[in-house]
């Protein structure tokens, strides 16, 4: 405990620390002295905060630190403990624990033997555990087994959701009733691996790869351990051996790159990262590869969820046409009359429902403001952004660079053309304005009393130069437009697609009718020129009756998966990604911040039923879905193959649904089960 507070306070000064000096590149641990002089700033600041700031922060549920605590515990680390948390902090691999490897080493395990060294090994890791994390177990698990769901399965959802204790309980408790199920206990000693007991892992690990030799996840998984321990070696081994059988293996090239970056082989650690992200995302990977000096890119990352071509369905849109002619022009004006008055009504609909949902997005997001703050401070983990917002900025992103930032869906130099065209407009009235005086001039004294008055002539006249004019401003402003509504439905539909992926919800909501009505004011105002045909005799004109206005076609996601594990079900869809307990009505807190943290790693779920033993990327057709996760939650779930993908998600439910656990890197080989016998 003393070392996550040590850990804990370090962050809180490192922090306070970069936010009034710039980043350098190798953090130093402030003396005891400078912690002092900075918990009295910290401390001066509080006492100067007006009781306005302190009011809002209260209404945001914001609650100051107790600076005297905080100043207590300081007082009692030394600037030894400084330094070497900080030397921790900033290692890249583990230093080596001699005495966890020998321990490691000199132990073998039977397949007979499994039963009682699992047995052993629970015990050992219910001493660790604090009596309420046990308590709150128990009643999970006795909840669990009521409702015949899969304990094993469970104890996967709790660590996927961030509280490893609780995990470490149930798979426990699921490989003594079943020590012959290989994927639990392949699973067991990735939890071990990861909360800092690789000693005991590796024996299980070593007993699995006798059975199932050239299996990537259990490869990994020994790898990860050796890594924990400090073995770079037969870290590496194994990693090379994983990679060998699957070259983008999420997990296993992560830690060939905290091994090569630890070598000062900074381009192969950036190559393997590059490989650990393309098809398995995560912001620890993202940020590692920005801390090696690589920018991520958009062909960096696969994506394999289609682009809808016209998302609103703005290309079934059409409005009257231009008048090139006079002989249009009385029929076409009443029908721009008609459309301009339809969409005019439609925009009056449109703009009540445009401040319905500003209402809900401010109020959503008040809300979920005061959550992340509540949740900060109680150490939970808050989602700050939709769950693949993160990826999409960066697969997406590129191709909406030049039109994203303000939501208008109005694309300024594609509309250059329209701009040139009404301007030349200009020019062709005057060309018209001239040639009428020349008209006017030529038959001015030919109309009267007792003269030829003729009408028909000076009509064919006037019509000649009115319908060049329409020929020449509407027939450019006509192209023009074409051109650019072409370009904005195809880009409105591209930014609505990436809006889908980064946006919550509700401001989702808000951009689709954002963009219908920039779709509807554009094509209502666009600048149409008439001029009267002049007619010797009252003609009748057929009056015709426009099309209704084309209605807009609704963007839902096409793309929504659902892995469904029992008591525990993770939900992916464009903006939404979570997972969820239901323990069959059954109210079980899991909201208090009893956990020390999250790991990060992958998942394999679906295999087949034919298959024995934990699943490997290898065996890809017999598995559905990767899920990966970090220490802000699951991250990325996607198709690997098999018959449970399906075109629009993936679909995975059942009692007999496998998960095999793949660890994921860790730095320091320390965790809630450091020290452990």
């Amino acid at each position: 405990m003393k070392e996550y507070l040590l850990a804990s306070i370090l962050l809180l000064v490192m922090g306070a620390t970069l936010a009034q000096t710039k980043p350098k590149k190798d953090e130093t641990a402030p003396t005891q002295k400078e912690l002092n002089d900075m918990m009295q700033e910290m401390q001066k600041s509080a006492a100067d905060m007006s009781p306005e700031d302190k009011k809002m922060m209260d209404s945001l549920g914001v609650k100051m630190p107790d600076i005297k605590s905080i100043q207590k515990t300081v007082s009692g680390i030394n600037n030894a403990q400084m330094k070497k948390a900080v030397e921790d902090e900033n290692r890249i691999v583990p230093k080596k624990d001699a005495t966890r490897i020998n321990t490691a080493l000199a132990v073998t395990i039977s397949n007979a033997e499994i039963s009682s060294y699992i047995n052993k090994a629970h015990l050992a890791v219910l001493s660790k555990l604090p009596a309420k994390d046990k308590s709150e177990a128990e009643e999970i698990f006795l909840q669990t087994v009521k409702l015949k769901s899969s304990v094993a399965n469970t104890a996967v959802g709790l660590w996927m959701d961030g509280k490893p204790t609780l995990a470490l309980y149930l798979m426990g408790e699921a490989c003594k009733a079943d020590p012959a199920n290989t994927v639990n206990l392949n699973n067991y000693a990735s939890f071990l691996t990861m909360c800092g007991a690789e000693q005991i892992a590796l024996p299980i690990l070593k007993n699995l790869n006798e059975r199932y030799p050239k299996n990537s996840s259990i490869l990994n998984n020994m790898s990860q351990a050796w890594l924990g321990l400090g073995d770079i070696t037969k870290a590496e081994k194994y990693a090379d051996s994983t990679i060998r059988i699957c070259a983008y293996h999420p997990q296993a090239n992560m830690a060939k790159c905290l091994i090569e970056e630890s070598k000062g082989n900074i381009p192969a650690a950036i190559a393997a990262a590059k490989k650990a992200i393309s098809k398995s995302f995560s912001t620890e990977k993202e940020n590692k590869l920005k801390k090696l000096g690589y920018e991520l890119k958009s062909d960096d990352i696969n994506w394999d969820r289609p682009m809808p071509q016209d998302a609103l369905g703005l290309t079934k849109f059409t409005w009257p046409e231009f008048p090139l002619e006079v002989e249009q022009n009385k029929l076409l004006m009443k029908e721009w009359s008609d459309f301009k008055n339809e969409c005019g009504q439609k925009l009056s609909e449109l703009k009540i429902k445009q401040q319905s949902l500003e209402k809900a997005w401010v109020a959503a997001n008040e809300n979920r403001s005061k959550l992340i703050i509540s949740g900060g401070q109680k150490g939970q983990n808050v989602q700050l952004m939709p769950g693949y917002a993160a990826k999409a900025i960066i697969k997406l992103g590129p191709g909406v660079n030049d039109i994203n930032g303000n939501m208008s869906f109005v694309f300024a130099k594609a509309l250059e053309p329209v701009t040139k065209a009404l301007l030349a407009v200009e020019d062709y009235e005057n060309v018209m304005n001239e040639k009428q005086k020349e008209i006017d001039k030529k038959y001015a004294d030919q109309f009267g009393e007792g003269k030829p008055n003729p009408s028909a002539a000076l009509c064919k006249d006037e019509n000649a130069i009115h319908t060049e004019f329409l020929s020449a401003a509407n027939g450019g402003l006509q192209s023009a437009y074409k051109d650019y509504f072409a370009y904005s439905s195809r880009r409105t539909s591209d930014l609505l697609y990436y809006y889908q992926y980064t946006l919550w919800p509700e401001e989702f909501e808000l951009a689709k009718v954002n963009a219908q009505v920039t779709w509807l004011t554009q094509i209502k105002d666009q600048r149409v020129f008439f001029k009267e045909k002049c007619v010797a005799l009252d003609e009748e004109v057929t009056k015709t009756k426009t099309d209704s206005l084309q209605n807009f076609d609704d963007v839902h996601c096409d793309y929504v998966s659902t892995l469904n594990l029992g008591v525990y079900t993770i939900t992916s869809s464009c903006s939404n990604l979570v997972g969820e307990f239901d323990f069959g009505g059954v109210k079980i807190n899991m909201k208090d911040n009893v956990e020390t943290g999250r790991y990060s790693g992958s998942a394999m779920i679906g295999t087949s039923k034919s298959f024995e033993g934990p699943a490997g990327a290898e065996l890809e057709a017999s598995v559905a879905a990767l899920v990966e996760w970090d220490n802000t939650g699951v991250t990325d779930v996607g198709a690997i193959a098999g018959a449970e993908a399906k075109a629009g998600g993936i679909s995975v439910a059942g009692a007999d649904v496998t998960v095999t656990v793949n660890s994921g890197v860790s730095t320091t080989g320390k965790g809630i089960l450091a020290g452990i016998q």
